[in-house]
């Protein structure tokens, strides 16, 4: 299954990013390591397999646009395009923190190193789809709770 719906073996794909999704993603990859795109599509791949297939239709243009805005550089390396994540890049990448915490809580896929603001963004994008179907006063005291043994780890 790529980023597009379409009919694949009798059932009809879901598209895995929504947009906009996928630049931010390729940013967290190349925040981990620069790359080529045959390896960002192989790491797309492992990730966020096995229904998702990254197609070059998608990842190439992608790259190419983060390029275009200076979130990326690319760099002949040989045959292959080798792309970094700019200084730019990385201040886009902590303004979108939010959005990519999102990613990884709807997808169940880690794209960065672990924080306390990737726990934090993955915890409130899980409250936020029980929110109405649970007691809020109920809610409130274990949210308390998890602030007090947070809280605790600090001392």
């Amino acid at each position: 299954m790529g980023t597009t719906g379409g009919e694949r073996g009798g059932e009809r794909s879901q598209r895995l990013f929504r947009s906009g999704e996928l630049h931010l993603v390729l940013l967290a990859l190349l925040a981990g390591r620069p790359q080529h795109g045959y390896e960002l599509m192989t790491d797309l791949g492992t990730r966020f397999g096995p229904g998702y297939r990254p197609s070059a239709g998608s990842v190439y243009p992608a790259l190419a646009a983060l390029e275009v805005e200076g979130l990326v550089d690319g760099a002949d390396d040989g045959d292959r395009k080798v792309y970094r994540i700019t200084p730019v890049g990385l201040e886009a990448l902590d303004r979108r923190s939010e959005l990519l915490g999102l990613i990884e809580a709807r997808t169940g896929t880690r794209l960065r190193a672990p924080s306390l603001a990737t726990a934090v963004a993955a915890f409130v994008a899980r409250v936020r789809r029980v929110e109405g179907l649970v007691d809020a006063g109920e809610a409130e005291a274990v949210l308390e709770e998890a602030a007090r043994d947070i809280e605790h780890l600090a001392r």
